[in-house]
């Protein structure tokens, strides 16, 4: 008899536990799916996998990047509304992320496809990049950009079109920058970076230690008559006066990835 008893309260405990446990699971699972799923939302595209990584990557800055954002009122104008073309120099692998920590609407960046590494198809899907092959005109991404914009999205580009060594000069500017700013009728915010890790790498420039600085200029409308080489020649010469950093008419060779 006492065995036979005693089976019966081990079991109850048992069963008891698989509640709970099943309680907590679903528990939880309402409180990811009504709370963190719609915080998280709240980020780039409206979706909840880039929102994560959007934050993940702020964290990530301030934890080694420690950047300064000066001229965020500007930035918060022109992204109130309609296509916005963001304009930078270029230091660093680190710089899309710098800039689009400032705030949640998704910036596609035009970005060389050599180096797009290998193995991260997945993330460059995710985040839209739109990949340039520097080696020759590339018509196809220069259209999509376009298209990008004439359906209100954000594209950002370095004119320059390659990392400035050493840094501390603006480097010519690439006239796509001008067709993209005249034809979609964009806002353009100008934006200048520094600070970033001095390194060739993108491991180095992403998880480098630094004291990032990213200036927003105030944004402009071009008017449509301009021509992409006065557009080109005016943007470079508002990063140079705003950085005080010397114009280097000598353009880098361009060392393309294999």
């Amino acid at each position: 008899m006492p065995p036979e008893t005693a089976s019966i309260p081990a079991a109850t405990d048992t069963w008891m536990w698989w509640a709970i446990g099943l309680t907590t699971y679903v528990g939880l699972a309402l409180l990811w799916w009504a709370v963190v799923v719609p915080a998280l939302r709240r980020g780039p595209s409206g979706t909840a996998t880039l929102g994560l990584v959007w934050r993940l990557s702020k964290s990530l800055l301030r934890w080694r990047q420690r950047p300064r954002y000066v001229g965020l009122d500007h930035f918060k104008t022109a992204m109130s509304s309609g296509p916005v073309l963001v304009v930078a120099n270029h230091t660093g692998a680190v710089d899309p992320i710098l800039v689009q920590a400032a705030g949640p609407r998704l910036i596609t960046w035009m970005m060389a496809r050599d180096m797009m590494a290998g193995g991260w198809d997945d993330l460059w899907r995710l985040v839209r990049v739109i990949p340039v092959d520097r080696a020759e005109t590339d018509a196809i991404s220069l259209l999509t950009a376009m298209r990008t914009l004439k359906h209100g999205g954000v594209v950002g580009v370095f004119p320059e079109a390659r990392i400035t060594r050493p840094p501390g000069t603006i480097r010519p500017f690439e006239e796509g920058v001008g067709i993209l700013a005249t034809r979609c009728g964009a806002t353009v915010l100008p934006c200048w970076i520094s600070g970033t890790p001095d390194v060739d790498g993108m491991i180095g420039s992403l998880f480098g230690r630094s004291e990032s600085r990213v200036e927003f200029l105030e944004p402009i409308q071009y008017e449509r008559g301009t021509t992409a080489a006065e557009v080109a020649s005016d943007l470079r010469a508002r990063l140079a006066r705003a950085s005080g950093w010397p114009l280097c008419d000598e353009v880098m060779p361009l060392i393309v990835s294999p």
